[in-house]
Protein backbone atom coordinates (compact mmCIF):
# COMPACT_ATOMS: atom_id res chain seq x y z
CA UNK A 1 0.00 0.00 0.00
CA UNK A 2 1.64 3.83 -0.96
CA UNK A 3 1.38 6.14 1.29
CA UNK A 4 -1.32 8.08 -0.90
CA UNK A 5 -3.50 5.19 -0.31
CA UNK A 6 -2.41 4.42 3.32
CA UNK A 7 -4.08 8.41 3.89
CA UNK A 8 -7.01 7.66 1.70
CA UNK A 9 -8.06 4.33 3.66
CA UNK A 10 -7.58 5.76 7.40
CA UNK A 11 -9.49 9.19 6.79
CA UNK A 12 -12.27 7.03 5.23
CA UNK A 13 -12.12 4.55 8.33
CA UNK A 14 -12.12 7.19 11.08
CA UNK A 15 -14.89 9.52 9.06
CA UNK A 16 -16.88 5.89 9.01
CA UNK A 17 -17.27 5.89 12.58
CA UNK A 18 -18.56 9.12 13.40
CA UNK A 19 -21.05 9.06 10.13
CA UNK A 20 -22.19 5.24 10.73
CA UNK A 21 -24.40 6.61 13.48
CA UNK A 22 -26.56 8.58 11.59
CA UNK A 23 -27.40 5.49 8.82
CA UNK A 24 -24.29 6.17 6.03
CA UNK A 25 -22.61 3.42 5.03
CA UNK A 26 -18.90 3.93 3.83
CA UNK A 27 -17.86 2.89 -0.22
CA UNK A 28 -14.30 2.68 0.56
CA UNK A 29 -13.51 2.18 -2.85
CA UNK A 30 -15.71 5.53 -4.25
CA UNK A 31 -14.67 7.71 -1.37
CA UNK A 32 -18.24 8.22 -0.56
CA UNK A 33 -20.95 8.00 2.67
CA UNK A 34 -24.26 7.11 1.87
CA UNK A 35 -27.83 6.87 3.53
CA UNK A 36 -30.87 4.59 1.91
CA UNK A 37 -34.34 5.72 2.10
CA UNK A 38 -37.62 5.18 0.61
CA UNK A 39 -37.50 7.29 -2.29
CA UNK A 40 -33.70 7.11 -3.06
CA UNK A 41 -30.41 8.20 -1.47
CA UNK A 42 -28.17 10.83 0.13
CA UNK A 43 -24.51 10.64 0.01
CA UNK A 44 -21.56 12.60 1.49
CA UNK A 45 -18.81 12.26 -0.90
CA UNK A 46 -15.40 13.14 -0.50
CA UNK A 47 -13.66 13.84 -3.92
CA UNK A 48 -10.13 12.61 -4.03
CA UNK A 49 -8.10 14.79 -6.33
CA UNK A 50 -4.28 13.66 -6.38
CA UNK A 51 -1.09 15.75 -5.66
CA UNK A 52 2.36 15.40 -6.13
CA UNK A 53 2.84 14.95 -2.39
CA UNK A 54 -0.82 13.25 -1.26
CA UNK A 55 -4.32 14.02 -1.56
CA UNK A 56 -6.46 17.63 -1.97
CA UNK A 57 -9.96 16.52 -0.37
CA UNK A 58 -13.36 17.73 -1.78
CA UNK A 59 -16.66 17.32 -0.26
CA UNK A 60 -20.11 17.26 -1.87
CA UNK A 61 -23.69 16.38 -1.56
CA UNK A 62 -25.75 13.77 -3.87
CA UNK A 63 -29.04 13.30 -3.37
CA UNK A 64 -31.59 10.48 -5.51
CA UNK A 65 -34.93 10.19 -6.32
CA UNK A 66 -35.30 7.10 -7.71
CA UNK A 67 -38.53 7.58 -9.87
CA UNK A 68 -37.25 10.88 -11.45
CA UNK A 69 -33.75 8.75 -12.56
CA UNK A 70 -35.89 5.56 -13.28
CA UNK A 71 -37.97 7.80 -15.98
CA UNK A 72 -34.58 9.86 -17.16
CA UNK A 73 -33.22 6.60 -18.17
CA UNK A 74 -36.30 6.07 -20.18
CA UNK A 75 -34.25 8.19 -22.84
CA UNK A 76 -30.90 8.89 -21.86
CA UNK A 77 -27.85 7.03 -23.45
CA UNK A 78 -26.16 6.07 -20.06
CA UNK A 79 -24.98 2.67 -20.11
CA UNK A 80 -26.54 -0.13 -17.69
CA UNK A 81 -24.36 -0.07 -14.95
CA UNK A 82 -24.03 3.69 -14.56
CA UNK A 83 -28.09 4.40 -14.01
CA UNK A 84 -28.33 3.30 -10.63
CA UNK A 85 -25.39 6.38 -9.68
CA UNK A 86 -26.97 8.72 -10.84
CA UNK A 87 -27.69 11.54 -8.69
CA UNK A 88 -30.89 13.91 -9.57
CA UNK A 89 -29.52 17.40 -7.62
CA UNK A 90 -25.93 17.20 -6.39
CA UNK A 91 -23.62 19.91 -5.31
CA UNK A 92 -19.84 20.52 -3.73
CA UNK A 93 -19.83 21.90 -0.63
CA UNK A 94 -17.92 24.70 -1.92
CA UNK A 95 -20.35 25.83 -4.57
CA UNK A 96 -23.46 25.55 -2.05
CA UNK A 97 -22.22 27.54 0.44
CA UNK A 98 -20.54 29.92 -1.96
CA UNK A 99 -19.12 31.95 0.81
CA UNK A 100 -15.51 32.76 -0.35
CA UNK A 101 -14.16 29.51 1.76
CA UNK A 102 -12.61 26.80 -0.37
CA UNK A 103 -13.99 23.55 1.28
CA UNK A 104 -10.83 22.02 0.17
CA UNK A 105 -8.14 20.03 2.82
CA UNK A 106 -4.61 18.93 1.75
CA UNK A 107 -3.74 15.58 3.39
CA UNK A 108 -0.09 14.79 2.97
CA UNK A 109 0.71 12.79 6.05
CA UNK A 110 -0.29 10.74 8.91
CA UNK A 111 -0.91 14.01 11.35
CA UNK A 112 -3.60 14.77 9.00
CA UNK A 113 -6.25 12.08 9.01
CA UNK A 114 -7.80 12.76 12.26
CA UNK A 115 -7.91 16.77 12.37
CA UNK A 116 -9.12 16.63 8.44
CA UNK A 117 -11.86 13.52 9.45
CA UNK A 118 -12.88 15.97 12.49
CA UNK A 119 -13.34 19.21 9.59
CA UNK A 120 -15.27 16.87 7.68
CA UNK A 121 -17.62 15.46 10.59
CA UNK A 122 -18.54 19.11 11.16
CA UNK A 123 -19.36 20.09 7.71
CA UNK A 124 -21.33 16.46 7.02
CA UNK A 125 -23.23 18.10 10.88
CA UNK A 126 -23.56 21.77 9.76
CA UNK A 127 -24.07 21.38 6.07
CA UNK A 128 -24.97 17.82 4.52
CA UNK A 129 -27.48 16.74 7.00
CA UNK A 130 -29.52 19.84 6.70
CA UNK A 131 -29.53 20.01 3.14
CA UNK A 132 -30.45 16.43 3.03
CA UNK A 133 -33.32 17.49 5.09
CA UNK A 134 -33.86 20.67 3.19
CA UNK A 135 -34.45 18.72 -0.28
CA UNK A 136 -36.62 15.63 1.49
CA UNK A 137 -39.30 15.52 -0.68
CA UNK A 138 -39.96 15.52 -4.66
CA UNK A 139 -42.29 18.98 -3.65
CA UNK A 140 -39.60 20.65 -2.11
CA UNK A 141 -37.08 19.42 -5.06
CA UNK A 142 -39.76 21.04 -7.69
CA UNK A 143 -39.73 24.16 -6.05
CA UNK A 144 -36.03 25.27 -5.79
CA UNK A 145 -35.65 23.68 -9.39
CA UNK A 146 -38.91 24.99 -11.24
CA UNK A 147 -39.23 28.20 -9.75
CA UNK A 148 -35.82 29.91 -11.08
CA UNK A 149 -35.75 27.79 -14.47
CA UNK A 150 -32.44 29.46 -14.74
CA UNK A 151 -30.47 28.51 -11.60
CA UNK A 152 -28.33 25.27 -12.18
CA UNK A 153 -26.65 25.04 -8.79
CA UNK A 154 -28.52 21.97 -7.61
CA UNK A 155 -28.06 20.27 -10.63
CA UNK A 156 -25.24 21.58 -13.05
CA UNK A 157 -25.80 23.04 -16.82
CA UNK A 158 -26.10 19.18 -18.16
CA UNK A 159 -29.12 18.13 -16.35
CA UNK A 160 -30.78 20.89 -15.03
CA UNK A 161 -33.75 21.32 -17.92
CA UNK A 162 -33.99 17.01 -18.27
CA UNK A 163 -34.52 16.80 -14.72
CA UNK A 164 -36.68 19.48 -13.66
CA UNK A 165 -39.02 18.96 -16.29
CA UNK A 166 -39.38 15.55 -14.99
CA UNK A 167 -40.09 16.37 -11.89
CA UNK A 168 -42.55 19.50 -12.91
CA UNK A 169 -44.70 16.03 -14.69
CA UNK A 170 -44.76 14.08 -11.84
CA UNK A 171 -45.76 17.46 -9.74
CA UNK A 172 -48.01 17.89 -11.94
CA UNK A 173 -47.49 21.32 -12.71
CA UNK A 174 -50.20 23.72 -14.50
CA UNK A 175 -46.81 25.34 -16.42
CA UNK A 176 -45.43 22.59 -17.92
CA UNK A 177 -45.43 23.42 -21.15
CA UNK A 178 -44.32 26.67 -20.39
CA UNK A 179 -41.17 24.91 -18.36
CA UNK A 180 -41.04 22.84 -21.31
CA UNK A 181 -40.63 25.28 -24.01
CA UNK A 182 -38.16 26.85 -21.66
CA UNK A 183 -35.87 24.00 -21.34
CA UNK A 184 -35.78 23.56 -25.13
CA UNK A 185 -34.27 27.17 -25.64
CA UNK A 186 -31.87 26.49 -22.78
CA UNK A 187 -30.57 23.65 -24.90
CA UNK A 188 -30.82 24.90 -27.70
CA UNK A 189 -28.66 27.72 -26.89
CA UNK A 190 -26.62 25.58 -24.10
CA UNK A 191 -23.11 24.08 -25.91
CA UNK A 192 -24.27 24.45 -29.03
CA UNK A 193 -27.26 22.29 -28.99
CA UNK A 194 -25.24 19.36 -28.19
CA UNK A 195 -27.58 18.21 -25.79
CA UNK A 196 -30.60 19.29 -27.21
CA UNK A 197 -31.84 16.03 -29.02
CA UNK A 198 -31.37 14.23 -25.82
CA UNK A 199 -33.77 16.46 -24.34
CA UNK A 200 -35.58 16.25 -27.16
CA UNK A 201 -36.28 12.73 -26.45
CA UNK A 202 -37.51 12.74 -22.95
CA UNK A 203 -39.64 15.85 -23.16
CA UNK A 204 -41.39 13.62 -26.06
CA UNK A 205 -41.69 10.86 -23.34
CA UNK A 206 -42.90 12.93 -21.03
CA UNK A 207 -45.89 14.16 -22.87
CA UNK A 208 -47.21 10.95 -23.76
CA UNK A 209 -46.45 9.33 -21.30
CA UNK A 210 -49.06 8.74 -18.16
CA UNK A 211 -47.50 9.15 -15.04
Amino acid sequence: MTNREFLKSELLKALDIKLKDFGFQVNMKLGEFTRRNKDGWNKYQIVFLKTDEGWELKPSLLLRVDSVEDIFHKTSEFEEKYKKGTPTIGTSIEDYQSNGKTYRYQMREEPHINVIAQELYIIFKEIALPFFDKYDTLEKIDKALNIKPEDTSLTGAIFKGSKALIIAKLMCRRNFKELADYYYNYYKNFSEGFYLPNYIRLKEFLENASI
